[in-house]
Parts: C-alpha cells; sequence; structure tokens
C-alpha cells in the first residue's frame, strides 16, 4: 500500500511539473531599438583626409568634416501608425561614438514598415538658442552670422580641370527652410526583442547626379545665404534621397 501512495505522489508531482513547464511564456510588449550610421562613397567607407574621391561634376575632394543632425525619428507600422521620439542627435562621420542611436523609450512591438526622420533641426528647437547636449555650441553646429543651427556641415579640399590647386570647400545646411525630410521603407517586426538597425549614408548620392550636381567649382563656399538658394534646393534633394537601410539585426 505504501508503494502504491509512493506512486500516487509521485504521479501528482510530475503532473504538477508538467504543468509548470508547459506554462507558455509571454513575450515582452515593447522592445529597445538602436541605429548605427555608417558612411560610403561608391560603396566603400570613408576616409578622413587622405583618400581622393570624384563627383560626377569631376571634381576630385577628400573629407576633412562631416558632421549632420539626426532628429525626431519616427517608426510607421504596417496600419500607418506611427510612433515619433522626439530625439536630437549630432552625428559626426569620424567620431565613432557618435554613430549610435538609442531611443529613449521602447518601441511596441508590431510590424514596421517606414522610417522617417529629419536631417536637420525643427522651428521647436532651432529658435531656442544654444541647449545642451547634441545641441550645445561646443558641437560648433550653430552659425556664427546668424541664427541656428547647421544641420549638415561637410568640409574637406578639391581640385578640377579648372582648379589645379588644392583649394578647401565648405557646404553648411541650415535655416527652416533647408530641413531635410527622409522617409525609407523598413521591414522590421518587432516582438519584444531588441532591435538594431543599421543605416548609410552614401556621399556619392549627397553630391548628386547629373541633374542636381554638387559642383565645388561654383558650390566651393555655401553657407546656406539668400543666394545659396538653387544649392539648398540640390543638396536637400540629393541628401534625402542618399540614405538607406543596410541590414536590421
Amino acid at each position: 500500500m505504501k508503494f502504491v501512495n509512493f506512486l500516487i505522489l509521485l504521479g501528482f508531482f510530475g503532473f504538477f511539473n508538467s504543468c509548470i513547464v508547459d506554462k507558455p511564456v509571454m513575450p515582452n510588449p515593447d522592445a529597445t531599438v538602436f541605429f548605427n550610421f555608417s558612411h560610403s562613397i561608391k560603396g566603400q567607407p570613408i576616409e578622413r583626409s587622405t583618400k581622393a574621391y570624384t563627383n560626377s561634376a569631376g571634381n576630385t575632394y577628400k573629407i576633412d568634416l562631416l558632421k549632420y543632425y539626426i532628429t525626431n525619428i519616427t517608426l510607421i507600422d504596417e496600419k500607418g501608425k506611427p510612433t515619433n521620439y522626439k530625439n536630437y542627435n549630432l552625428i559626426n562621420a569620424f567620431d565613432p561614438s557618435s554613430l549610435s542611436i538609442v531611443l529613449d523609450k521602447k518601441i511596441p512591438n508590431g510590424n514596421y514598415r517606414k522610417l522617417k526622420f529629419y536631417m536637420g533641426v525643427d522651428e521647436e528647437r532651432n529658435h531656442t538658442g544654444a541647449q545642451e547636449g547634441a545641441l550645445s555650441v561646443s558641437n560648433g553646429m550653430l552659425w556664427n552670422w546668424t541664427f541656428g543651427y547647421i544641420f549638415y556641415k561637410l568640409e574637406g579640399r578639391f581640385t578640377s580641370s579648372n582648379v589645379t590647386t588644392e583649394t578647401a570647400f565648405r557646404n553648411h545646411l541650415g535655416l527652416d527652410s533647408g530641413l531635410v525630410s527622409v522617409e525609407i521603407p523598413i521591414f522590421m517586426d518587432v516582438k519584444g526583442m531588441d532591435k538594431k538597425v543599421n543605416l548609410n549614408l552614401d556621399i556619392d548620392k549627397v553630391m548628386g547626379d547629373a541633374l542636381h550636381t554638387i559642383n565645388f567649382e561654383a558650390d566651393n563656399d555655401r553657407q546656406s545665404t539668400a543666394s545659396d538658394g538653387p544649392w539648398m534646393k540640390r543638396i536637400m534633394y540629393n541628401a534625402s534621397q542618399a540614405f538607406s537601410v543596410i541590414s536590421i539585426e
């Protein structure tokens, strides 16, 4: 009889344990999304100051500095519902510590199909004066001749068939009218697990094609002044087409 009772007790514990093991584990309702930025020209990572590149205008150029703002990241799910993050991040192509963005709040589970953001600073923060963090004056992204932030800063040196001595160039995009809106297709399904989105900015595309060419012979000193309207339209269009999602991990 004791043996029978032992078997009954053993069976009970076995059933109890199986219930515990089979209990479904609920996924987290949200996840953290990381964004990593890289920069390339003709499929190769850009190099600072040493490597020479050629754009569609036939200029040979070297890059000494590349900085730009990524702000107001928005993820849009398959139903069209947006989740916006009021982020303000400064990307410095030659500072690895600046190339990763971690959103300050988690993204709800869902199937996301569009990624939107600004290259630049929206009016809400562009007219507030020097601020903290990415918007600090210490980052060198405030104008010294007018009010507001420089959204995109590219500096370097170039030569061409008509400019045979290496000559400095600077392209500084800003002003409210210079805010670049970027929209990229994305296929990211969030199911409680953190995600990393790897993005690339193709500088060759920023330089433009035959219809939207940046030619340093004429565009070697552009700072978004009143006379820079045509250049601003070209650089804004080019930049809006130059970002892409490389992979999602």
